[in-house]
């Protein structure tokens, strides 16, 4: 079985993290946030994927390059302009000779695949829409089930009038390659807005398969963070790399910590960073690699990417830190997102 992971949309609801890097880079407990859906693939034994690019798309080739790390033998399809995602899909339909699976780069999830394909064969489906309950229906699509399971109704990102069902598009799609067949060559189109409220209008053979795993999209700066806490909290069945010195609290290699720093779980810190006397790290703290924090810094529930500095006696609380930003001594920020050097 071959996948098609999407990754060329802009990440605009996670400005500023998505200025600079592809939204599929973001770092998730030190990891891309591709690497989890990579991970889902090989686990499951899927070992051919393509992935579409366009913004920011050499990040994702110079760090899955050929696929090798994952065991994988994984293409790229690269867009000029942005195809949507069935338009996307179409551009690499003589890839796709039998059942095929697609889903979006960024999502974190631990859902069945094989589960899921089984559903699919079952219905004899042409296409099969991975859902999942949720109270937040606004933010989706909206899939309607009858008893068969069969998508009756579908709409994408619906008013209030129109949220008919809690059972949303996870942005997980199985496909026959006929689906191929009800896209147009050659111009932007998308599965949520056009092919699947099309396909369930015509009555053609499409349902939804409820998914009782984690599932999160990450589409906003709220997610991302959320995300991060799930994870350390043990919700998604996601393992944490690095050596658990403590309970919940995860160390990389070559890190230094000072005797008189004080951390409370759950918190991951990367490789080679420097924690220096009298810091404070809260949980749900996470610190990439080459993180320095100086003497009585606190950190409360914040995200550093790679390279980051953090002064003396300096205060963060629910922040993000890109790569490279710099706090200056004593300075405070709550709720901030920092995405470069603050002058002192």
């Amino acid at each position: 079985m071959r996948a098609m992971l999407l990754a060329a949309g802009l990440g605009t609801r996670l400005r500023p993290l998505t200025d600079r890097v592809s939204k599929s880079m973001i770092p998730v407990i030190n990891k891309p946030s591709l690497f989890y859906s990579l991970n889902l693939l090989r686990k499951s034994k899927i070992n051919e994927a393509v992935i579409n690019l366009y913004h920011q798309g050499s990040q994702i080739k110079d760090y899955v390059k050929g696929g090798e790390k994952f065991n994988m033998q994984v293409l790229y399809s690269e867009e000029d302009s942005l195809m949507g995602t069935a338009g996307g899909l179409k551009k690499m339909e003589s890839y796709f000779k039998d059942t095929f699976l697609v889903l979006s780069a960024d999502g974190i999830t631990d859902f069945n695949i094989h589960q899921a394909v089984q559903f699919h064969k079952q219905k004899v489906a042409l296409a099969t829409v991975v859902l999942k309950k949720t109270k937040e229906k606004f933010r989706y699509g909206v899939a309607l089930r009858n008893k068969e399971e069969k998508i009756t109704q579908f709409v994408e990102k619906p008013s209030w009038g129109d949220a008919l069902s809690d059972e949303i598009n996870a942005g997980i799609y199985i496909f026959e390659p006929d689906i191929f067949s009800y896209i147009p060559a050659g111009e932007p189109y998308d599965l949520g807005h056009q092919v699947l409220p099309s396909l369930v209008k015509r009555g053609e053979a499409v349902y939804g398969y409820l998914m009782d795993d984690y599932w999160i999209d990450m589409g906003n700066l709220a997610d991302y963070m959320k995300a991060q806490r799930d994870i350390l909290k043990g919700k998604t069945g996601i393992e944490i790399s690095g050596r658990e010195i403590e309970k919940g609290i995860w160390m990389g290699e070559n890190t230094q910590i000072s005797k008189s720093a004080s951390l409370k779980p759950p918190v991951v810190i990367g490789n080679n960073c420097c924690i220096k006397e009298k810091v404070k790290i809260g949980k749900y703290t996470t610190l990439g690699d080459r993180v320095t924090i100086k003497k009585e810094a606190r950190l409360e529930k914040c995200i550093l990417w790679d390279d980051v500095l953090i002064e003396e006696k300096a205060y963060l609380d629910n922040c993000i830190l890109t790569h490279f930003a710099r706090i200056p001594p004593k300075l405070s920020i709550t709720g901030g997102v920092v995405t470069h050097r603050i002058p002192s």
